[in-house]
């Protein structure tokens, strides 16, 4: 881990600066997220969390996707099919089925929804139906997940009155988001991370994430 290291050579070469990029092509933000990635596993080299890029094949995507009966969002296809990375400042879902946590619907997921919204709806119960859940948050049942037409992202909280929050425009901005996360956690500045996630998406967003 980082505090193994003498601060002399952190962050570790080829490290990103903690700030939003200007990405001006699919090549690269695909190098950016290499190059956060792996300095967040240098952080937790060695620790059973260390982030490991491993790649699925797209054979694999087409069975997932046969499964949910709908497309991945293409950003996570991306992703998944250039890096794989699970165990980043937040945890992603598994493709396989077998995984630690696979994608899958969130009433898969979540199955406790139907007996909260017993009284709800059926348009209510039918946007649970649609949902997708592709991120696992911190592992405290709180996830993400992407809508299955438009890809939109939203927040999962069963906590809350409203349990389905509109967070992002889709899986890109929130894996953008995510990359931020890694890197206030690698220059150990959590309070610049959530200055610039607040410019972007707004301090309402954050406080909901975040807090």
């Amino acid at each position: 881990m980082q505090d193994e290291l003498s601060s002399d050579h952190w962050p570790p070469p080829g490290c990103p600066s903690l700030s939003w990029p200007t990405l001006s092509s699919a090549i690269e933000r695909a190098d950016w997220y290499r190059a956060v990635i792996t300095a967040y596993a240098a952080l937790w080299e060695g620790h059973v969390t260390q982030a490991l890029f491993a790649p699925v094949s797209e054979a694999k995507i087409l069975d997932l996707e046969a499964r949910l009966s709908c497309q991945l969002p293409p950003a996570l296809t991306a992703y998944h099919l250039d890096f794989g990375a699970l165990s980043l400042a937040e945890k992603l879902c598994s493709i396989s089925p077998d995984g630690d946590t696979p994608i899958q619907p969130l009433l898969e997921a979540y199955p406790g929804i139907v007996d909260m919204l017993k009284h709800e709806d059926e348009q209510v119960l039918e946007l649970f139906k649609d949902m997708v859940v592709f991120g696992d948050y911190l592992g405290n049942g709180n996830m993400f997940c992407f809508l299955r037409d438009s890809g939109e992202v939203f927040y999962f909280d069963h906590d809350d009155g409203n349990m389905l929050s509109p967070f992002f425009n889709s899986v890109e901005e929130y894996l953008d988001a995510l990359m931020i996360r890694c890197l206030a956690e690698i220059h150990e500045d959590e309070d610049a991370g959530l200055d610039l996630l607040a410019q972007r998406h707004g301090t309402g967003l954050v406080r909901k994430w975040l807090y």
